[in-house]
């Protein structure tokens, strides 16, 4: 439990992108601009400290590097709070940057604990279950906002909420004995953790984590531009309210099911669902397709991430690295929706970023799927 309360920490990062509108709302007309590149201030880090991380937790531990992740979250988080309201732009640059350096270490570290305490064979559904917990903590995202908001006049009360819960986290994760490897004191370099791309399993879940990341930011940013109504953050609470009931029902079937078959069944139904968002225009409809959306993307991240470290099981760590530098991804869909967007007058338009994406990961899990029906047929 306290392992998989790590999960429910790392979505506190994922808050950004739906509350940028809110914060762009503090600000003049002529620095709005700017507050669409605060997503890309958190994911940033993932590109440049992942692989950095996974080497030194070889040495230093994975309880104690996923604690010092949690204190970055912590900083990050408490920063533009105690700055208060109307604090400038880069406060909240600050802020967030310290939260996706935090993040990031806490996701390098967090997923290969678990999986030291869970048998290979279900690690899927073991991680599945830890993105339940994220999935929570994404989906009181809105409601908190608009309680907060209600209450104190200003959705900032989230800030300081999900800091203390960090601090609960770290606390409980400290107090409890969670068995892992024995520290290594051989470094590893870059180029080890990057020669894991040869191994083609490995380069596809890598890819499929980037896109999966860049379509899960992109269609929130573009989701709650898609109404013109206070309510439109509600697409993002359907969205991974319904991501829950996937990640529910995904558990259940991951156990009895080939993983790379279901991610292929959910990934033709979201490619299909994001070409819809391109020319549907009803309120209730968007509503529906983003819930959708969100059910059929549920177990993606678990089966890529689980399907990669079982394909290079002695190097859990340098796996965790690759792919948490994947998620640096998450850089591209707010400045790159949003200027699709403004060039052409249409929200609709931001929407053909997440679409390719969803492409590329259906393709990819066809081709683990051929590639797992090969490996059986020589067995």
């Amino acid at each position: 439990m306290p392992v998989l309360a790590g999960f429910f920490i790392m979505g506190f990062c994922d808050m950004v992108a739906p509350v940028t509108s809110r914060i762009a709302a503090e600000f003049p007309p002529e620095s709005r601009r700017f507050v669409d590149f605060l997503p890309t201030m958190v994911f940033l880090w993932f590109l440049l400290l992942s692989i950095p991380v996974a080497a030194w937790m070889n040495r230093w531990g994975r309880k104690r590097t996923a604690l010092l992740g949690y204190a970055f979250t912590f900083v990050g988080l408490a920063l533009p709070f105690v700055a208060g309201e109307g604090c400038s732009l880069g406060i909240y640059f600050a802020g967030f940057g310290l939260l996706g350096v935090g993040n990031t270490i806490v996701q390098v570290a967090v997923n290969p604990l678990l999986a030291t305490i869970v048998p290979s064979a279900r690690m899927t559904g073991y991680l599945t279950v830890g993105q339940i917990f994220r999935n929570v903590s994404l989906l009181l995202v809105a409601p908190l906002v608009t309680l907060f908001a209600a209450w104190t006049g200003s959705w900032r009360g989230l800030l300081l909420l999900y800091a203390l819960l960090t601090v609960v986290g770290g606390i409980w994760l400290q107090a409890v004995a969670v068995p892992e490897p024995d520290v290594r004191t051989d470094a590893v370099r870059f180029a080890d953790c990057f020669r894991l791309l040869r191994n083609r399993t490995v380069l596809l879940c890598t890819g499929g984590v980037a896109c999966f990341i860049a379509a899960d930011i992109g269609i929130n940013f573009v989701a709650v531009r898609l109404i013109d109504s206070p309510m439109s953050m509600l697409t993002s609470t359907g969205f991974y309210a319904c991501r829950i009931v996937g990640t529910l029902v995904g558990a259940w079937l991951l156990i009895r099911y080939s993983d790379v078959k279901y991610l292929l069944l959910n990934m033709g139904v979201a490619l299909g669902l994001c070409i819809a968002l391109l020319f549907v225009h009803d309120r209730i409809a968007i509503y529906a397709i983003t819930g959708v959306l969100g059910f059929a993307m549920a177990c993606v991240f678990a089966t890529f991430y689980a399907v990669a470290t079982k394909a290079a099981a002695d190097r859990s760590n340098e796996v965790a690295g690759l792919m948490i530098l994947a998620i640096a991804a998450g850089v591209l869909p707010g400045p790159v929706c949003g200027a699709m967007i403004a060039w052409t007058g249409n929200p609709h338009a931001g929407i053909w970023f997440p679409s390719v994406c969803v492409g590329y990961m259906f393709w990819a899990a066809e081709r683990l799927a051929r590639n797992q029906s090969k490996i059986k047929d020589y067995a």
